[in-house]
């Protein structure tokens, strides 16, 4: 049974108390208000839709932030980005409670982000604060009686599909000015890379325990999309790998990602390689065992898990594919 009583001059208080519920209570400015919030509780709890306000009406952003850098991010990949984000999401959102977060409060910061940061970006940012709003129910039992405010906003359009390859003499240049470059890992992480279409975190965190050179295969127990995979390895990857130094780490390569990818942006430079990034040799790479595979076979290779993400990184050329019907 729902009552109303005044505290103070200016405001009333409604309360809802019913068996099998938890006491509902909420302070309004005029007793209208306050009595459409206490129907509104009782007809919620008459049909059984009754979801608890009070945790999320309590818990604020910072809160849950808090508890989700604690339990879930040493879980995750990627934890020092995901960290970052994070704190992004905390100075805009981290004083409100989760209740008062709506969705147009989500789109305005989604455009005003937008304003400056890339569309990607935006929905890294985006991602992240729908990941707390998910572990708030999922982990730690808060539910959320107006739901997921990130649900319903709009993300932002991407348009980076890429299909760069190299072309004329650009590969002969590129390699020339690996030979000159002073990091020693960059020219065989480079090579390795157009070899095997690896990604650069995969290359780098190789170790020799897992990489077979007599049956040509590496293995890569841990990679994106969450999976383990076998790499077959050409000839021209295993001569690659027998040159290279063997360290007391059993790390392949000992170096960072940071490194490579601004050492490789040194090379392009120099050899004059435009709108080239360390990336695209993966999608090179891709495109040149096309050619030699079919695609069941590419996909096991390069790690994509459907054939629509696999054919954003195999770019035929259109001459070649001439000759193939002459």
């Amino acid at each position: 049974m729902g009552t109303i009583r005044r505290r103070g001059d200016y405001q009333f208080q409604a309360q809802v108390r019913r068996a099998g519920y938890p006491p509902q209570s909420k302070t309004f400015e005029n007793r209208r208000d306050a009595e459409k919030w206490m129907r509104s509780i009782e007809r919620e709890m008459d049909t059984g839709s009754f979801i608890p306000r009070d945790e999320a009406a309590r818990t604020t952003i910072n809160d849950l932030a808090k508890n989700y850098r604690a339990e879930l991010l040493p879980k995750q990949r990627g934890q020092r980005q995901e960290d970052s984000r994070l704190k992004v999401v905390e100075t805009k959102f981290g004083k409100y409670h989760l209740s008062a977060v709506t969705p147009a409060m989500v789109a305005g910061w989604r455009d005003e982000l937008s304003k400056t940061l890339a569309p990607q970006t935006v929905q890294h940012y985006l991602a992240v604060l729908n990941r707390l709003y998910k572990a708030a129910v999922r982990d730690f039992g808060i539910p959320l009686p107006l739901g997921n405010p990130v649900a319903s906003v709009r993300m932002p359009t991407i348009a980076n599909a890429r299909e760069r390859r190299l072309e004329g003499d650009e590969e002969n240049r590129l390699l020339a000015e690996l030979d000159r470059s002073r990091g020693k890992c960059l020219k065989p992480v480079a090579l390795l890379a157009l070899e095997t279409a690896m990604r650069r975190g995969e290359l780098l965190s190789l170790r020799w325990e897992h990489i077979d050179l007599k049956r040509k295969v590496l293995h890569l127990p841990d990679t994106k999309n969450g999976s383990s995979r076998n790499v077959p390895l050409s000839s021209r990857a295993v001569s690659i790998l027998e040159k290279l130094p063997r360290n007391l780490s059993g790390k392949v390569f000992s170096t960072s990602e940071t490194a490579i990818t601004e050492g490789f942006q040194r090379v392009v430079i120099r050899a004059k390689i435009p709108d080239f990034r360390f990336h695209d040799l993966r999608h090179e790479a891709t495109s040149r065992l096309a050619e030699k595979l079919e695609m069941h076979e590419l996909g096991k290779v390069t790690g994509h898990k459907s054939p629509r993400m696999l054919m954003r990184y195999y770019h035929p050329r259109a001459e070649d594919l001439a000759k193939k019907l002459s």
